[in-house]
C-alpha cells in the first residue's frame, strides 16, 4: 500500500512539473491599451451588418480596437478620400509603444517601389497583366505612384491590433472589400490617382478573377517604421448597411517582434511540487521506519 502511494505522489509530481514546462503562465494575445488618438478626424463602426457609425467618439473607437469582433472598426482620416497629415492612436502593446497612423502622398516616396513589387507578385495574372504594358506606360505607372500614391487608400480601417506574448507576433486587421473588380468595372471605385485607375479599370476588364488589395497603415513600434498593407483577404461574411459593402474583406499584415522572456511556472503550482514532493518524502521516511 505504501509503495501504491508513493508512486501515486511520484506522477502527481511529473505532471505538474510536465504542465509548468509546456504552459507558460504569460502566453496570452494582448489588445493595446493606453489609447490615445491625436486628431478628430476618425470614425467608428461598431461591427455586424447593422452596426452604428459614430465620429469622434473615443469610447467607441477603443472597444472597436479592442474587442475581438473582426468587422467593428475605426477609419483614420474619415472626412476625405485624400489625407494631408498622418494622424491616427498611440497605445502600448505589452512591452512596445505602438503608433498607428493614416498614410499621404509624401509616404509613398518611402514604400511605394516596395508595395507595386508587392502587388505584381500577389498573383501571376497581375504580373501577366503588368507585363502586357508597354515600358512607357510602367514607367508613368511608378512615377506617378511615388509622387502621388494612391490617396484613397491612405485612410485605413482598423479592425484590430493584437501581439502574441508568445511568439512576439503583431497582428494588424485592416477591413474593406473583398473583392474590388466589381466596382472598379462600374466606376464607383477610384484609387484618387488617374494613371492607376487606368490602370486598374484595365486589368479588372482582363480578369473574372477577385482583385485584392487593402488600404495601408502606417505602424511606428518604438523608432521602427512599417506600412501595413495585403493583398490577400478573407470574407468577413458582413455588407455594411449604408450601402458602400466597404467591409466585406479583412486583411491581415503581421510583424514579428521579440517575443517575452521564457514564462515561469505560476507560484501555484510550485507550491503544488513542494507539497508534493513533501508527501512523498514523508512516505519514504516512514516506509523506512
Amino acid at each position: 500500500m505504501a509503495i501504491a502511494i508513493k508512486q501515486i505522489l511520484l506522477g502527481a509530481a511529473v505532471c505538474l512539473s510536465a504542465g509548468a514546462i509546456v504552459s507558460p503562465s504569460n502566453a496570452a494575445t494582448l489588445t493595446p491599451r493606453n489609447i490615445i488618438f491625436d486628431t478628430s478626424n476618425y470614425r467608428t463602426y461598431t461591427g455586424g451588418s447593422n452596426g452604428i457609425f459614430s465620429s469622434n467618439h473615443a469610447g467607441a473607437a477603443i472597444a472597436a480596437l479592442q474587442d475581438s469582433n473582426p468587422t467593428s472598426n475605426v477609419e483614420l482620416w474619415a472626412s476625405t478620400e485624400n489625407p494631408t497629415a498622418n494622424v491616427g492612436f498611440s497605445s502600448t502593446l505589452g512591452k512596445y509603444n505602438v503608433t498607428v497612423q493614416s498614410v499621404t502622398a509624401a509616404d509613398w516616396a518611402v514604400f511605394g517601389n516596395q508595395w507595386l513589387t508587392d502587388f505584381l507578385a500577389s498573383s501571376a495574372q497581375i504580373t501577366q497583366m503588368w507585363s502586357m504594358l508597354t515600358l512607357s506606360q510602367q514607367r508613368d505607372a511608378r512615377s506617378s505612384l511615388l509622387s502621388l500614391g494612391l490617396p484613397s487608400s491612405g485612410d485605413p480601417n482598423v479592425g484590430s491590433l493584437t501581439l502574441d506574448s508568445l511568439t512576439g507576433q503583431l497582428k494588424l486587421d485592416l477591413i474593406g472589400h473583398l473583392d474590388l473588380r466589381p466596382r472598379i468595372l462600374a466606376r464607383q471605385y477610384s484609387m484618387g490617382n488617374t494613371t492607376w485607375d487606368n490602370i486598374l479599370l484595365r486589368f479588372a476588364g482582363r480578369t473574372q478573377s477577385a482583385i485584392q488589395a487593402s488600404e495601408i497603415a502606417k505602424v511606428t513600434i518604438g523608432k521602427d517604421t512599417y506600412y501595413a498593407y495585403s493583398f490577400n483577404a478573407t470574407s468577413t461574411g458582413v455588407s455594411t448597411n449604408d450601402g458602400s459593402e466597404s467591409y466585406t474583406g479583412r486583411y491581415t499584415w503581421t510583424k514579428t517582434l521579440a517575443p517575452s522572456p521564457k514564462s515561469t511556472p505560476e507560484p501555484s503550482v510550485i507550491g503544488s511540487l513542494i507539497v508534493a514532493g513533501g508527501l512523498v518524502a514523508s512516505r519514504k521516511l516512514k516506509t523506512a521506519a
